[in-house]
C-alpha cells in the first residue's frame, strides 16, 4: 500500500470536510453582519429573542419557560420571584418592564385543567394599570378586563421605604393607594358565569356593581362603606325591581314617597 498516497487522501478529506463546515458558517455570519439588509427565513425556531435597538437596550423578549426572565429591575434594584410560564416581555426607554402577555395550561390527576393566559401593561416604574386574564381552575373559569391605580412612587423606592414596616402598617398603606395595586374596575365574567361590571372609588371601595344573569339583571349602588343602598333591575320572575336601602340593609321608602 502507498502510504504517501494515503496520507495525502486523508488530508484531502480533512480539507474538504472543514470547507463543508466553514462555507455556510460564513455565509450565515455574513448574512447577519449585515443589520441594514433584510433578512428572509421560512422558519426559524428559537428558545428565546430580544427585540433590540442599536445600543443594546432590550425593546422585547419572547421566550419559551426555562429561557424567560426571573423577577424585574427596577431604578437598577433586582426584585426576585420566580416565573413559571411562556410569554413576552415589552420594555420602556429606560430599559425597564413595562407589559407583557403570558399563557399556559395542562390537565391535573383529576381531569380538570388548569390554565390561564395574561396579557398586561405597567404604569412607568410601577405594576399593571391594565389586566386583561382568563383562569380556569376546578371545572370553572372567568375572563375579564381589570383597571388598577398604581402608587406614583417606583415599586423599588416602596419596596425600601416599607421594608420594616409592620403587617397593618402595609395594610394601611393599601389602603390609602400607597403601597400595591388598587382595583378600579372589572368588566368581564364571574366563577358563577355571571356577566359583571364593577366600580370602585379613590380608596378601592366598591361603589357600583351590574351583574346579569339567568335569574336576574340588577344595577348596585353603594355607599362609602360598601353598603348596598340603591338597587335598580329585573327580577327572576321577569318583574321590575327598585329597591331603597337604608344603612343596615333594610328596605326603605325614600323621602316624599307614600
Amino acid at each position: 500500500m502507498d502510504t504517501q498516497k494515503l496520507a495525502r487522501d486523508v488530508k484531502f478529506l480533512k480539507a474538504y470536510a472543514l470547507s463543508t463546515m466553514l462555507v455556510p458558517a460564513v455565509a450565515l455570519l455574513c448574512a447577519f453582519g449585515k443589520p441594514d439588509k433584510p433578512v428572509r427565513f421560512g422558519e426559524i425556531s428559537v428558545e428565546r429573542l430580544n427585540l433590540v435597538e442599536r445600543d443594546g437596550t432590550v425593546k422585547m423578549v419572547m421566550s419559551n419557560k426555562e429561557r424567560f426572565p426571573q423577577g424585574v429591575t427596577i431604578d437598577g434594584k433586582h426584585i426576585d420571584y420566580k416565573r413559571t410560564h411562556p410569554g413576552m416581555l415589552f420594555y420602556n426607554d429606560k430599559g425597564e418592564e413595562c407589559g407583557g402577555l403570558i399563557f399556559g395550561g395542562e390537565k391535573g390527576p383529576d381531569g380538570k385543567p388548569s390554565a390561564g393566559g395574561h396579557f398586561s401593561l405597567d404604569r412607568f416604574g410601577q405594576d399593571q394599570v391594565i389586566a386583561l386574564n382568563y383562569q380556569e381552575q376546578g371545572g370553572g373559569y372567568k375572563a375579564g378586563l381589570t383597571f388598577n391605580d398604581a402608587p406614583e412612587e417606583s415599586v423599588a423606592v416602596l419596596n425600601e421605604k416599607y421594608k420594616n414596616a409592620t403587617p397593618e402598617e402595609k395594610q394601611q398603606a393599601q389602603k390609602e393607594g400607597k403601597l400595591g395595586l388598587m382595583t378600579r374596575m372589572y368588566v368581564g365574567t364571574t366563577a358563577g358565569r355571571s356577566s359583571a361590571v364593577i366600580m370602585a372609588d379613590q380608596r378601592g371601595a366598591t361603589r357600583m356593581m351590574m351583574v346579569a344573569n339567568t335569574d336576574q339583571s340588577t344595577l348596585d349602588f353603594k355607599d362609602s362603606q360598601g353598603r348596598t343602598r340603591l338597587t335598580i333591575g329585573v327580577d327572576k320572575n321577569n318583574q321590575p325591581i327598585l329597591r331603597f336601602l337604608d344603612e343596615t340593609g333594610k328596605e326603605v321608602k325614600p323621602a316624599g314617597q307614600f
